[in-house]
């Protein structure tokens, strides 16, 4: 998976932007796990910044966006120096049964493969 555009989800997000946004850095504030539903969200900023914004956001000077994600169903997860103020590298695998997801710098790392992942407003 290569743009934020492309996960299950992203309606508001294509309203907003008006091109592919690339899935990439991020600035991670928030992971949530429950361990009883097997689900596990991310809360974070990426640097773009929504191009066709609805007319109650113009007043307000926005130097992020935040988003989020939830991933069902998962399995394998490992971290790794956490938490951190880090900016991270986020990538999106697909694969047969689900997504492999890799959020790392150079000293953490949060990995885990997940069967159904989409944007989550914040």
């Amino acid at each position: 998976m290569n743009y934020w555009n492309e996960i299950h989800g992203s309606k508001l997000f294509n309203m907003v932007f008006s091109r592919n946004v690339p899935i990439g850095e991020i600035k991670l504030f928030t992971l949530n796990i429950d361990n009883n539903l097997s689900t596990l969200t991310l809360a974070f900023d990426i640097r773009e910044i929504p191009d066709t914004p609805p007319k109650k956001w113009e007043s307000i000077e926005y130097n992020a966006c935040r988003i989020g994600i939830t991933c069902s169903e998962v399995t394998n997860l490992t971290t790794s120096n956490l938490p951190t103020r880090e900016t991270l590298q986020l990538s999106i695998k697909n694969f047969e049964s689900g997504h492999s997801v890799c959020i790392a710098s150079e000293t953490s790392e949060i990995k885990f493969i997940t069967s159904s992942l989409m944007i989550k407003r914040i």
